[in-house]
């Protein structure tokens, strides 16, 4: 049994699903599930969940992103991408670096963004892009996001002019909606040229495979040395260790009650913690209520059995 995550760097011009599925079709029996798609044009960090880290999925999905994107300007698509039709050009102003980054970090911080009209995001039970596909409008609303910071790698003022950016950002950023809307603040329209996933919380890229890296280490009995451990997905979250005895009471669905001395603030404070038992073995994660004599834990989900 593969218990853990493997970070896999997605191909261009296959959808995340399919990616997976490769990776499914040399693991039989294992259980496998993404954390966030990548369009079929993007490439980069793609972790997937193995076996009983699949029940970590949402906590991978919820940790901060960072892409490096290439935006061309004075060409608007259809999708907001290099894979769209295109529906109009216009002539670039001169742009200056100057301007490019007062014009950049007007972006960052919290903000309402318009998803993309070919998205995944469902309206009745279909996918966006299918309603667009056929030719029908439907409503979309805006969601809140947040870019934590953009920086301008390079700036290219050839036949196309060209500028490649690294943002961090919230779940949730679609980055063809930022190109479009920069094309359309500076006046010329743009579209997302190139799109790389550089990182998803603490899964980066410099650790990721391709699937055909896998294939061969599997081949060679060494893919589970590049599996990590469930707990990576979670990293993040305040740790609490317990006693064979408590961890018990967890698994069997029953609160435990700590001391107040035991109740550190970063743990009351947290939404979500993770439990270990009193061999520092990584079991569960829980919630926490303060009470008058301590806190109270209550288990959201036993991982490890």
């Amino acid at each position: 049994m593969i218990d853990g995550v493997v970070v896999i760097n997605k191909s261009s011009g296959i959808t995340s699903h399919q990616e997976v599925q490769r990776l499914r079709k040399l693991l039989p029996g294992v259980k496998a599930g993404h954390t966030g798609t990548l369009d079929p044009m993007a490439t980069g960090v793609l972790p997937v969940c193995l076996g009983k880290a699949t029940r970590l999925v949402e906590y991978i999905i919820e940790q901060a992103k960072c892409y490096r994107a290439a935006i061309t300007f004075g060409v608007v698509t259809d999708t907001g991408d290099a894979d769209g039709q295109i529906l109009a050009t216009s002539p670039v102003p001169c742009l200056d670096k100057i301007m490019l980054e007062k014009t950049v970090s007007s972006f960052t911080g919290v903000q309402e963004q318009l998803p993309p009209l070919y998205s995944a995001i469902k309206y009745k039970g279909k996918p966006l892009y299918r309603w667009a596909r056929e030719g029908t409008m439907v409503p979309r609303e805006s969601r809140q996001i947040e870019i934590y910071n953009i920086e301008i790698v390079s700036f290219s003022a050839e036949r196309e002019p060209q500028l490649e950016l690294d943002i961090k950002c919230s779940k949730g950023t679609y980055i063809r909606t930022l190109a479009v809307d920069l094309g359309q603040t500076i006046g010329c329209g743009a579209h997302l040229s190139a799109l790389q996933r550089l990182s998803v919380g603490p899964y980066e890229l410099k650790d990721a495979l391709t699937t055909a890296e896998c294939a061969s280490l599997i081949e060679d009995n060494k893919f589970r040395q590049q599996i990590l451990p469930p707990e990576s997905a979670v990293k993040h979250l305040p740790r609490v260790d317990l006693d064979d005895s408590q961890t018990e009471h967890l698994r069997q669905g029953r609160e435990i009650l700590l001391s107040e001395a035991d109740c550190l603030e970063e743990l009351v404070s947290a939404p979500v913690i993770r439990i270990y038992d009193q061999d520092r073995k990584f079991r569960a994660l829980a919630s926490v209520t303060s009470v008058d004599s301590g806190c109270r834990l209550k288990t959201l989900k036993f991982i490890i059995y």
